[in-house]
């Protein structure tokens, strides 16, 4: 007995070591099973948990939690990057989401928090003046779909005439009324630029930035004949039976007379340009064309050639030198002959 253990001690002091390795190899497996998972931190699409793992890949511990990643999802970091205590997984899941661009609808999936942030992905660059809805900071949903509304501008180049204008000019060598074109009238050149501000593809304003005269307008000159044959006093009568007197033949109108003066209540210069002066009268030209030849009962012959506010329809203001001839004329009725030409 007491042999065989001898023999048994020899034995174990023989092969100590290899004890010694198998029960440290034990003690490292029982350390493993007690100690040896990874702590990690998920957040999928905003919600965390914390996972205490033994797997070595971020693609490995989504899977083991049920975590499904597709095409356009988002992982933070990248699937196969390899575990470490304290590690943070992220995971956002891409929603469908369509975007109306002025007419053209666009889907898509994206992982954007906000509108904004699926404008951004899309390279979209959006100006403040650019009309977006819904808000680009309201949270994306699943499904939502977002208007953008593009407010550009274009410049638009015209040419435009430039509209010249009729100079008149009196000429005295001229007969009265007749009228003769001296220089001929040329409209000119304006070049117009004008931003347009489009709504979409919609016109919403304009704005001149722009004008150059390319040309100048040449004015129309015009002469116009004042030459007038004064009215002269009639020197001869016609003798008729018992002494009296009749006026030359002619279209006789009866009509209301007044007197004036120059410088009296008026100017010196009728409206056809002669100077005011006994021999001339005031007529409503509607009925009486100005530069038509008259014979005046009581006054003589005359010529039409000036007007007056008051001097309406059947009325006649005979012009007389002084204002004490005016007041002795006052206001009567006389027959008005329309001289034959």
């Amino acid at each position: 007995m007491e042999a065989r253990f001898h023999q048994i001690a020899r034995g174990f002091r023989e092969r100590k070591y290899e004890v010694i390795l198998l029960t440290l190899i034990m003690v490292f497996v029982l350390m493993d099973l007690v100690y040896g998972g990874t702590t990690i931190n998920l957040a999928i699409d905003g919600k965390a948990k914390t996972v205490n793992t033994r797997a070595r890949t971020v693609a490995t511990v989504l899977r083991e939690n049920g975590v499904t990643v597709k095409a356009f999802d988002e992982v933070t970091p990248k699937l196969s990057a390899i575990l470490k205590e304290g590690m943070i997984v992220r995971v956002r899941h891409a929603v469908p989401v369509t975007v109306k661009l002025n007419n053209q609808e666009i889907a898509m999936m994206s992982v954007a928090d906000t509108v904004g942030g699926v404008l951004k992905d899309m390279g979209l660059q959006v100006k403040p003046v650019d009309k977006v809805r819904p808000n680009k900071n309201d949270k994306v949903k699943a499904g939502m779909k977002v208007e953008v509304t593009l407010i550009t501008s274009k410049c638009e180049v015209t040419k435009e005439p430039v509209a010249y204008q009729t100079v008149t000019q009196e000429d005295p060598n001229l007969d009265y009324g007749k009228k003769v074109t001296v220089t001929q009238g040329k409209p000119g050149l304006l070049l117009r630029v004008t931003e347009v501000v489009l709504n979409g593809d919609q016109p919403v304003s304009r704005q001149v930035k722009l004008e150059s005269t390319l040309s100048l307008p040449v004015n129309e000159v015009v002469t116009v004949g004042t030459k007038r044959k004064i009215a002269r006093a009639m020197s001869t009568t016609i003798n008729v039976s018992r002494g009296e007197r009749r006026g030359p033949a002619g279209r006789v109108l009866v009509m209301s007379a007044t007197a004036y003066a120059p410088n009296y209540g008026c100017g010196s210069k009728c409206a056809n340009g002669m100077r005011a002066q006994r021999g001339v009268v005031a007529v409503d030209p509607r009925v009486i064309p100005l530069g038509t030849r008259v014979y005046v009962e009581g006054y003589g012959e005359a010529i039409a050639a000036d007007t007056g506010g008051a001097i309406k329809g059947n009325r006649i203001d005979l012009c007389y030198n002084t204002p004490g001839e005016c007041f002795q004329f006052g206001r009567r009725t006389v027959k008005v002959t329309i001289l034959d030409q």
